[in-house]
């Protein structure tokens, strides 16, 4: 949890970091992924308390020594740090933008994204909501996991475009074709270990996305991410499109809510 504070006239966040009790969902996800071979969307820990604090001051020091726009540490407690505002939530700016401001914005996006990656960054839930916007740059929030744990770095960037791709493709429900090129030519930049473990999870959930489209909003912008960034046809499984539409909306997972 975040709350905006002041500090000598400047505004800062203070974000404090709870008791995790995330295990259970993570173990289906863990499941989930290894069954079907979807590498780059394994879970990674998430821990709570000073745990989940420290793993956020080391990321944003490893991505700040990376150029990387992201928030400064300027005081830290128990189970709590004290960051510095980078910029107004990107999910925000995209909800009030027209078409063309928001082609422009998630272009921005995309470019800082992969120009991180050219310096060996990566962040794990790159969502609108955990991207910031000031005007000028694009910034990043929200580090309390730490993908390597659980796979190499090119899974890693891969994971990022993926989870990039389904966070903004609810703004484009009636232009995927242009969320298509505009992720093409990112994408066209990155190594190509990376393009490769993109292309095999989507390749994987090819079927199902074509399911999702059919079924609701949510649904339809995992789909439409799945497409724009994989065209191969591949074996689909609808608990899988269940699964990640449920956990990438909350993180959490309410088909289990009848069983614990």
């Amino acid at each position: 949890m975040a709350e905006p504070i002041v500090i000598d006239g400047q505004r800062a966040w203070l974000k404090q970091y709870g008791d995790s009790s995330r295990a259970l969902t993570l173990g289906v996800l863990a499941f989930v992924s290894r069954r079907f071979h979807l590498d780059a969307l394994r879970p990674p820990p998430h821990r709570g308390g000073d745990a989940a604090r420290d793993v956020e001051a080391r990321r944003l020091a490893e991505l700040h020594s990376q150029d990387v726009n992201v928030p400064q540490v300027i005081g830290q407690g128990r189970a709590a740090l004290v960051l510095s505002d980078n910029g107004r939530s990107l999910a925000a700016c995209l909800g009030e933008a027209d078409d063309a401001g928001r082609d422009a914005l998630v272009s921005l996006a995309m470019a800082a994204i992969a120009r991180a990656h050219r310096n060996g960054a990566y962040f794990g839930q790159p969502w609108p909501r955990n991207m910031t916007y000031d005007g000028h740059a694009i910034g990043f929030i929200d580090f309390e996991e730490d993908p390597l744990e659980v796979m190499d770095l090119e899974q890693a960037q891969a994971r990022d475009w993926l989870m990039f791709g389904y966070g903004v493709a609810k703004y484009y429900d009636d232009r995927p074709d242009v969320l298509q090129r505009l992720m093409s030519a990112a994408l066209g930049e990155e190594r190509a270990p990376v393009r490769a473990h993109a292309q095999a999870v989507t390749g994987r959930l090819q079927g199902l996305a074509r399911v999702g489209l059919r079924m609701g909003r949510s649904a339809r912008a995992l789909a439409h991410s799945i497409l724009v960034i994989h065209a191969a046809v591949s074996l689909g499984v609808l608990l899988v499109a269940v699964i990640c539409v449920d956990w990438f909306m909350d993180g959490h997972l309410d088909i289990l809510d009848p069983f614990v």
